[in-house]
């Protein structure tokens, strides 16, 4: 069961760095709506540019939320491997105290 929860921060950092990556990518690679002026009129009917145009603006609108979902995602990731390492390394450092400030009692 415990394999299920296991968090490996030097993992969630290259996921992390995976997804900011993709987000970066797929930021600079979006489709630029000026293009679609070329289809306007006259080079083609003003009902087809009018729909072209219409489906263009939401993909585009979806690609930019698909986007920002993703950055989004990364440092959420990001953030949580942070925080696993915060907790071992305090959890470390608890234990240590531990086990260096006590002394052995023997029973009576």
């Amino acid at each position: 069961m415990s394999e299920l929860l296991d968090a490996d921060p030097a993992k969630l950092q290259g996921d992390a760095a995976t997804l900011h990556t993709t987000a970066r990518e797929l930021n600079s690679g979006q489709f630029d709506l000026f293009l679609l002026d070329w289809a306007g009129d006259p080079a083609s009917h003003p009902d087809v540019a009018s729909r072209m145009r219409g489906f263009a603006e939401f993909a585009h609108d979806q690609y930019r939320d698909v986007v920002a979902i993703l950055a989004g995602l990364a440092t959420r990731v990001e953030d949580a491997s942070v925080a696993y390492l915060g907790t071992d390394e305090q959890g470390a450092a608890d234990i240590t105290r531990f086990l260096s400030g006590s002394t052995y009692q023997p029973a009576k």
